[in-house]
């Protein structure tokens, strides 16, 4: 059967342990090497009950250390903080450790401790007691369990004991891990503009009518594809904090020569809330740019990165998608993308045969006259539309039946890099709103397709048949 490892439920901390643990805690960057030689196992000793190692209050905690088999090393300065959630899982495993199995008595079966990675341990962890006891904990090689676990020793206790490798995993954190730092709190909503310069040129800024890259060349971005790098963004996360790029040396990280610069330029806001006593209130929050460098590979599956003038290390789960970041995957591939609320003029020349329509949004009312409303109280509207030279609307169904097809206007496929058109396009259609004027034009390309240029740049080609057919069905 088995093994459920039982643990008693994560207590909170309170300032007076925090503050001891801040002074109390000593480790050393990096765990020790692994051992080389694995130990012979002996029969696992039954008995009875799990043995408790470790079972005091936090109350009664004074101090930690943590002593990998290589040396000490000061964690930190007295005014660095430690970051909250690790003081609580190391105060988590002091105050309840339970032993999985009691491997051997070395006092009635003497093995070399050697073998275990137990003399010297790879992680040496002593507690100092309020009322002068102190305790040392060695921790171990990993077992051949199949659930992870590892040997260790506590005291003078002879036996060898096996723990679960989660409980311990806490120990084996570098001093970097335990520095307390501020995680980034981006609004994909609120950003402006995003600039990668480097390994990769990018630059977009977000307009009424979605997000428009500026560099490498000019085109409209999808909004699906964006939407995805904004949550990336938000999503955005650290691993630890070197120090500030004071105290560190950047150039040991590639940060010096980053291979990505990222410019983040987040427009100003209000932020409202509650306070205590129920009132509410809003805070003017002015306009942000925020730079992050992202430098060499830690080895590790990371990244080092510099933002907001310290040092991290991230993981390329979270922060990877800079680099894997595919300029021509965020291309808008339906360029025909504007609501109608969002729109004035739509033009559509082919062969020379041109048709325009104007559009407006007016308000709907009702029978007696009124202003209609949603269940909101919100006004509604309809699309009043005008085809151009005439002086009377025109059914709008028809229109936006028409329109939907226009919207629905994709590639059938994606052009050489290097293509550049030739001639004069046989179609064209324009678009226009309060802020935006899009060209859409089409040049022979094979006997069945045309390049789409959208604003003077072709990245794909259409069927011809399907403009032919727009322009035939053209109300």
């Amino acid at each position: 059967m088995e093994k459920v490892p039982k643990k008693k439920p994560r207590k909170g901390i309170n300032k007076k342990m925090a503050a001891l643990l801040l002074l109390g805690v000593i480790l050393l960057a990096g765990a020790g090497v692994y051992f080389l030689r694995q130990p012979v196992v002996p029969q696992i000793v039954d008995e009875g009950p799990k043995p408790a190692l470790l079972s005091r209050s936090e109350e009664d905690i004074l101090s930690i250390a943590i002593q990998p088999a290589d040396g000490f090393r000061l964690l930190g300065k007295e005014d660095r903080a430690l970051r909250d959630q690790v003081v609580r899982d190391i105060l988590n495993v002091c105050t309840d450790l339970t032993a999985e199995d009691t491997v051997i008595n070395t006092a009635e079966s003497p093995v070399n401790l050697a073998d275990f990675q137990l003399s010297p341990a790879q992680v040496r962890v002593v507690i100092g007691y309020q009322d002068g006891e102190k305790k040392e904990l060695r921790i171990g090689a990993p077992t051949p369990d199949e659930i992870p676990q590892r040997y260790c020793m506590v005291g003078e206790d002879a036996h060898i004991y096996s723990v679960l490798t989660a409980d311990t995993d806490v120990f084996f954190h570098d001093v970097d891990y335990l520095r307390a730092f501020s995680q980034p709190e981006l609004r994909g909503d609120l950003l402006d503009r995003i600039t990668v310069t480097g390994e990769i040129t990018f630059d977009a800024h977000y307009t009424l009518s979605g997000w428009i890259m500026d560099a490498p060349y000019r085109y409209p971005l999808g909004a699906l594809r964006t939407d995805a790098l904004l949550q990336n963004i938000e999503k955005m996360a650290f691993e630890s904090c070197l120090g500030t790029d004071q105290e560190v040396d950047v150039s040991l990280y590639g940060l010096d020569r980053p291979a990505l610069t990222v410019t983040l330029d987040q427009a100003a806001t209000v932020v409202t809330g509650e306070t205590a006593d129920g009132q509410q209130v809003s805070v003017d929050v002015p306009e942000m740019r925020y730079t992050l460098m992202l430098g060499d590979e830690t080895g590790k599956s990371g990244v080092y990165v510099l933002w907001n003038h310290e040092v991290y290390r991230a993981s390329n789960f979270l922060l990877g998608f800079w680099k894997e970041m595919n300029v021509d995957a965020l291309l808008l591939r339906e360029p025909v993308n504007l609501l109608v609320n969002n729109l004035n003029r739509v033009t559509f020349s082919v062969h020379g045969k041109t048709v325009a329509y104007e559009v407006q949004m007016v308000e709907v009312v009702t029978q007696n006259n009124q202003i209609a409303v949603d269940e909101y109280g919100r006004t509604l509207y309809d699309a009043a539309v005008r085809r151009m030279g005439e002086d009377a609307d025109m059914d709008a169904e028809t229109f936006l039946s028409w329109y939907q097809r226009l919207a629905a206007l994709a590639p059938a496929g994606t052009l050489p890099t290097a293509y550049v058109p030739q001639g004069e396009p046989w179609a064209q259609i324009i678009l226009e709103n309060d802020t935006l004027t899009r060209e859409i034009a089409f040049y022979a390309y094979d006997a069945l397709h045309s390049a789409m240029a959208v604003d003077g740049v072709c990245r794909f080609y259409v069927e011809n048949s399907t403009l032919q057919a727009l322009s035939d069905d053209a109300p």
